[in-house]
């Protein structure tokens, strides 16, 4: 569970801020893969953990 939260924490966090960076125009990056991913590892092990 920890790890899948650090990954989809992270995902979420690199994508603020470069959307912040990118605010006055350009391209940002939306780190989906990792949010995705860390979404799916932190519920595996939440189920887990409860059953």
């Amino acid at each position: 569970m920890l790890y899948g939260a650090l990954w989809c924490g992270g995902g979420i966090i690199v994508t603020l801020g470069t959307l912040a960076m990118a605010a006055g125009g350009g391209s940002y990056v939306v780190a989906w893969g990792a949010i995705i991913f860390g979404a799916i590892q932190f519920f595996r092990g939440m189920s887990q953990a409860s059953g």
